[in-house]
């Protein structure tokens, strides 16, 4: 029974550090980034994501997401993106991007852009995983 309980707080942090993780900021003093979520630890540890720009596309009412991503490692790396639109509610719309491939050279911000197709999105998730 002290062995149960001596595991126990292992077992619930490791629950709690299940993929996926939010992205880190690029920012040192700026919280983890909800929207923006990294499908492996190890990516985690070598991408930054800032502050996005968000708009609305004045003609169609479509919206517009940029986020800049960051690769902090001193290696190029190769990660995958997908964006997903929500609505107020935040439910899913079914307006997500195909995966994308991203190569980010070492050391390099590079900013993904997407637009919605639906005009109800107001909200979105980035998941970021790697190329393999």
């Amino acid at each position: 029974m002290n062995m149960i309980r001596s595991c126990l707080p292992l077992l619930l942090l490791s629950a709690c550090a299940s993929p996926p993780y939010p992205a880190y900021a690029i920012e040192d003093d700026a919280e983890q980034i909800a929207s923006v979520v990294v499908a492996d630890g190890a990516l985690q540890d070598v991408v930054r994501v800032g502050r996005a720009r968000v708009d609305r596309k004045a003609a169609d009412g479509q919206l517009r997401v940029v986020v800049p991503v960051r690769n902090i490692d001193d290696e190029q790396i190769q990660i995958l993106a997908q964006m997903s639109f929500r609505d107020a509610q935040q439910a899913p719309l079914g307006d997500t991007t195909n995966r994308q491939v991203i190569t980010v050279p070492a050391g390099t911000t590079l900013d993904l852009e997407f637009v919605s197709r639906s005009r109800e999105a107001v909200d979105y998730v980035l998941r970021l995983s790697w190329n393999k």
